[in-house]
Order: C-alpha cells, then structure tokens, then sequence
C-alpha cells in the first residue's frame, strides 16, 4: 500500500506500508511470516520503478542483490529508486523501525526493450 512518493528526475523515494493479509505471506513461514525475496523484488522494486519512471521495457538481469533484513506484516518501507544510464535502477528497501531505519534488501535491476 502506497502512503506517497517524492523527488523527481532520476531518484524517487516511495513510503509504503506492508498489508498484514498480503497472499505473499501464504506459507512463506507458518508462526514467522516474512516477505519472500522474490516479492521484494517484483511487488516491490520493479513494480514501483515502472510506476515512478513509466516504462522500462523487459527485466533483463539483476545484480548486486542483497537481502538483509526480514521484512514481516504491517512494516512500513521506505523505497528508494535511482535511475541510471543503460536503464539500469538501483533500489533500496528500508525498514522503518523505532530505533531507526534498517536496510532489508537493495540491488539493480537492468532493463532491456521496451515493451509495446
């Protein structure tokens, strides 16, 4: 769920807010849900960079993954996203905690022909 995004040019900053009901927590672990990598990455950082930027074309690698935190039902996030040349984005996700941000996943997504 999007609360908002800012910036504008190549670098966004989306806030948005994990739904305690999302199908992606569905055995991804019983007593310990958490957020699946791959839905860091598809729901999360590529879905919200065609969003920001338009299209981008197909996905052709990414690199660079890192996934260092969990992220659980409800947490609020913080996105951020950075266009570069070839287009390639580079995404942080952020956990936003009490104690202070922490980083749970970041990378770059690659993109090849725009689709049509």
């Amino acid at each position: 769920m999007i609360d908002a995004t800012e910036g504008t040019g190549d670098e966004r900053v989306v806030r948005l807010r994990v739904p305690t009901g999302s199908r992606f927590f569905e055995g991804h672990f019983e007593g310990m849900p958490m957020l699946p990598g791959v839905a860091q990455l598809v729901a999360i950082a590529q879905r919200e960079a065609e969003r920001t930027f338009g299209a981008l074309g197909t996905p052709t690698r990414m690199s660079r993954l890192k996934f260092q935190d969990v992220i659980v039902p409800g947490d609020s996030l913080t996105l951020t996203l950075s266009r570069d040349v070839g287009p390639t984005i580079r995404f942080r996700i952020e956990r936003v905690l009490p104690e202070g941000p922490r980083i749970a996943s970041s990378g770059t997504i690659t993109y090849g022909v725009v689709n049509r």
